[in-house]
């Protein structure tokens, strides 16, 4: 299934729009933070984030495809960015230090990974305490059919990797998000399949102090 999204995204033109929420807006990014970008692609929103962090801060950018790192890193030489990295990786496990970011975006590339529930938990650990996420995702009201859930095609294609509302509300909870906000919602038929593209946000409860502390 993962060679299939490489190959996907490997064969995207520069002119392709591969997201659904422009989400970054609702970040409200502050200087000398540090963000997390996750299945980054060609890094757009990834050097948004780096200028509004300032040199002070620090943005790494997450994808899968190769190719689509090489086009994000000549960005950033482009636009003389340098408080910037971009790593090959996968989303359910996340090559940062435990608390060590103040926020984290993706734009339309939860929905590949097979385990949700691991992603978030991954983002849970990676995010300080009081820290937040703002994800653009697409989900469901009632569950795929067996076969599209199956189909790699389909899960490239932004569609077939979708859950339920109601699984993936279960999913931010069980990771530790019990509360989100939705900033925007959009319903639309995709391969004659409804679906619902949904912009949120969580926050990592801040840490309780013990009798002790």
């Amino acid at each position: 299934m993962m060679s299939r999204i490489i190959t996907r995204y490997s064969n995207e033109d520069n002119n392709t729009n591969l997201s659904c929420g422009g989400n970054i807006v609702h970040l409200n990014l502050k200087p000398g933070e540090k963000v997390l970008d996750l299945g980054c692609g060609r890094g757009g929103e990834t050097l948004l984030a780096a200028a509004a962090v300032g040199t002070e801060g620090f943005v790494w950018g997450l994808d899968l495809t190769p190719r689509m790192l090489d086009l994000a890193r000549e960005r950033a030489l482009t636009e003389n960015i340098y408080n910037i990295e971009f790593v090959q990786g996968s989303m359910e496990q996340i090559p940062l230090p435990d608390a060590s970011l103040d926020a984290v975006l993706s734009n339309c590339a939860i929905n590949h990974a097979p385990d949700k529930l691991k992603v978030y938990h991954e983002i849970f650990r990676v995010l300080k305490p009081g820290g937040r996420f703002v994800v653009s995702d697409i989900m469901t009201d009632n569950p795929l059919p067996q076969e599209i859930k199956e189909d790699p095609d389909a899960i490239a294609a932004c569609f077939g990797g979708a859950i339920t509302v109601r699984e993936y509300e279960e999913a931010l909870a069980a990771a530790g998000f019990p509360e989100i906000d939705i900033y925007k919602e959009r319903r639309y038929l995709k391969n004659g399949y409804e679906m619902i593209s949904r912009t949120f946000q969580g926050v990592k409860p801040l840490e309780r102090k013990g009798v002790n502390q």
